[in-house]
């Protein structure tokens, strides 16, 4: 970035107006999880946190577009180009170094789910690591948590959908989860009658919008204003609300709410 670039990156943090920096592209990229990012049948972007970041975008004049991934490849991108913004991603003790931590925009709850028909009793890590097989997303945060921890029965796959799918069809005995993802998915494959059935809770995650720790700095400082701009003026905590209403409506689940975050 140029000398001419830091002088208006500062200028526009100090007045803490819409600005954008035209020679410096920004990847903004995303995952498939609902609700807090997914893709209508049409073609457009949906989500708790798709608002956030729209809102962020407004708030810096920033035209870059959204662009959704598997998991897997959005962390590879993240480790191989600096100027990426990734969202939504948990914040884990494994994960800290490698990341700046813009902005906590919800909290969610690991858990394991069997078929609805299924007998099984899950009580502990032990019985998990007895299981043939558990579905999960490849480069998801609760893969590389049962990875780290030596499990060996994990099946995994690019999309929760077909996660869930894999547990429609008998491929794996169990999958990990949360309570929102599989009513979206569920809301929109109507063919899939049978929720699976909730059988146990590992552990939850506060998730966040990052920058790789190689970003640059001014670009990270930008966003963090921004960020600071939009939670000083209520704006987030008026997107919260908003999903936290949808979520009832649509889904007839009920969401509880921290100021802007949403507790999934």
């Amino acid at each position: 970035m140029s000398q001419l670039s830091r002088w208006l990156w500062l200028f526009c943090l100090l007045a803490a107006s819409p600005c954008g920096v035209a020679d410096e592209r920004l990847r903004i990229i995303t995952v498939e999880e609902p609700p807090a990012s997914f893709m209508l049948p049409g073609g457009q972007m949906d989500g708790f946190v798709v608002d956030v970041v729209k809102a962020l975008q407004r708030q810096l004049n920033d035209q870059n577009p959204l662009e959704l991934m598997p998991e897997g490849r959005a962390m590879l991108t993240a480790q191989q180009e600096s100027n990426v913004l990734l969202f939504s991603f948990s914040r884990t003790p494994e994960r800290e170094a490698a990341f700046h931590w813009l902005l906590p925009v919800l909290k969610k709850r690991w858990q394991i789910y069997l078929p609805q028909q299924s007998t099984l009793q899950l009580n502990n890590l032990a019985d998990l690591r007895q299981l043939s097989s558990i579905g999960v997303v490849r480069g998801d945060v609760r893969e590389s948590y049962l990875i780290q921890l030596g499990f060996t029965n994990l099946v995994a796959v690019t999309s929760h959908q077909q996660n869930l799918q894999m547990l429609h069809s008998g491929r794996v005995q169990a999958i990990i989860a949360d309570s929102l993802e599989l009513a979206y998915l569920l809301r929109q494959h109507t063919d899939q009658h049978t929720a699976p059935k909730l059988a146990m809770t590992l552990r939850s995650s506060h998730v966040y919008l990052v920058m790789p720790k190689t970003a640059d700095p001014a670009l990270v400082a930008h966003w963090q204003q921004a960020a600071k701009v939009l939670q000083q003026r209520g704006e987030l905590e008026q997107i919260a609300v908003l999903w936290q209403q949808r979520i009832q409506q649509e889904l007839n689940i009920n969401v509880l709410r921290d100021g802007h975050l949403l507790l999934f």
